[in-house]
């Protein structure tokens, strides 16, 4: 077994990650097939961070001969001792099931430490960028998520012009050449352990994309929202009765997108405009700016358990079976799930969400479960609405709640 250290070149694209680098490893495997009992392994690179030297440095373990392969897993799993973030390319999927199998094949005891690493569900711990780029697919407009597909759509080169099945092919012939030409046999070596480099370094470029997965996130405790940068919001009324929205992005993203989201279908009722114009978002550099149709006008809230209420002919309105015993009941009747409403008169922001896939709260301007009341034009509507404070352009608060809720719509789509 040889191991090789080399240094890696800082990304053209940074992501300020959200935990330690000195915690943080990145890995890849090469392999002679995909079946980890009828292949072999014969590299591992580990890409780890230098507190020190404020550089990523790369340890590759390559297998100069056939009886390597025991040795190199053992260093591997001894070299993940105070790794806490394992960062990987379709690793979920390929590499660490193999490294699994040959552990086991080998009689190796997996530490608790790789446990935590080797069989994270949640991917807190164990981070497939090809999990996080296939979920961004649709909004970034990928055709594949290949790894170099998605380096070339950042617009970036690399060195290795081979891919890791063309290497197989490769590493027997370094085998062969190392009695015959050991001269040619380095050569031979140099392109092996160049691709496992290309690799692991440019998944530092993958991160960046990130940014995306990050601000399109349901999550509501991303960077994104932040009081801090919450503080950035700038937020401007158009004469074509839209919002018009910018906000600093916390990490730049490498390259800009622009995102347009249809809402979902309103009322069949023709007195009522429809909602013509889409949401739109862009981000470029650090900036995002989105665009929202305002409606104006009345709006109805359904509020929840209509057994309890009595539907007010004369006031077009629900109350409470406890106050409508006051009341004549000639004018009054038992309320329904389509009459059991309150109206409300002003501004509206319509949401991408379709109605019914949202909870509602138990009454406007109330937020009893951290959910912004949704009104509608009609009972059953697709189409619901948030009502836009008076306060609108200071209110950071209604905009973290907003913003939480619209922008995963844009993944999608």
């Amino acid at each position: 077994m040889k191991i090789i250290y080399s240094p890696v070149e800082e990304p053209l694209y940074l992501y300020p990650f959200l935990h330690p680098k000195e915690n943080m490893a990145f890995f890849d495997i090469e392999t002679t097939g995909l079946s980890p009992n009828a292949s072999s392994l014969y590299l591992i690179g580990l890409m780890t961070y230098d507190s020190i030297k404020k550089k990523w440095l790369l340890c590759q373990w390559f297998a100069d001969n056939y009886q390597s392969e025991k040795e190199i897993l053992q260093n591997f799993i001894d070299a993940l001792a105070n790794v806490k973030y394992l960062y990987h390319f379709n690793g979920k999927t390929f590499d660490i099931p193999y490294i699994l199998k040959k552990c086991t094949r080998h009689a190796l005891i997996i530490p608790k430490h790789c446990q935590k690493l080797f069989h994270d569900t949640t991917g807190q711990h164990s981070i497939d960028l090809l999990s996080i780029i296939r979920s961004l697919r649709h909004a970034l407009r990928l055709e594949k998520c290949s790894q170099t597909t998605v380096e070339q759509w950042l617009g970036l080169k690399r060195s290795d012009p081979f891919s890791g099945n063309e290497l197989i092919t490769v590493y027997s012939e370094y085998m062969q050449q190392k009695l015959l030409n050991p001269e040619n046999a380095k050569k031979l070596e140099k392109v092996l352990l160049l691709h496992n480099h290309d690799d692991i370094e440019m998944m530092l470029n993958l991160c960046s994309l990130f940014t995306y997965h990050e601000y399109l996130s349901e999550n509501c405790q991303i960077r994104l929202l932040a009081a801090q940068n919450l503080s950035t919001l700038e937020v401007l009324r158009t004469q074509k009765q839209e919002l018009s929205l910018s906000i600093k992005l916390p990490a730049a993203v490498p390259k800009a997108i622009h995102l347009t989201a249809p809402f979902p279908p309103e009322s069949a009722d023709r007195e009522i405009p429809a909602i013509k114009s889409p949401a739109t978002l862009s981000m470029e550099e650090d900036t995002a700016r989105i665009s929202l149709p305002l409606y104006e006008g009345t709006l109805k809230f359904f509020l929840p358990d209509y057994r309890d209420y009595c539907y007010l002919m004369k006031e077009d309105m629900a109350v409470h079976k406890s106050i409508a015993e006051f009341v004549d009941s000639t004018v009054r009747k038992k309320a329904t799930a389509a009459t059991c409403y309150i109206k409300q008169t002003g501004l509206f922001l319509p949401s991408l969400v379709p109605s019914g896939k949202r909870k509602i709260s138990a009454a406007p301007d109330i937020e009893t479960d951290g959910s912004l009341s949704l009104f509608h034009l009609q009972w059953k509507d697709k189409l619901s609405f948030f009502k836009l404070p008076d306060d609108y352009t200071k209110n950071l608060e209604f905009w973290k709640q907003y913003l939480n809720i619209q922008f995963p719509c844009f993944r999608n789509i």
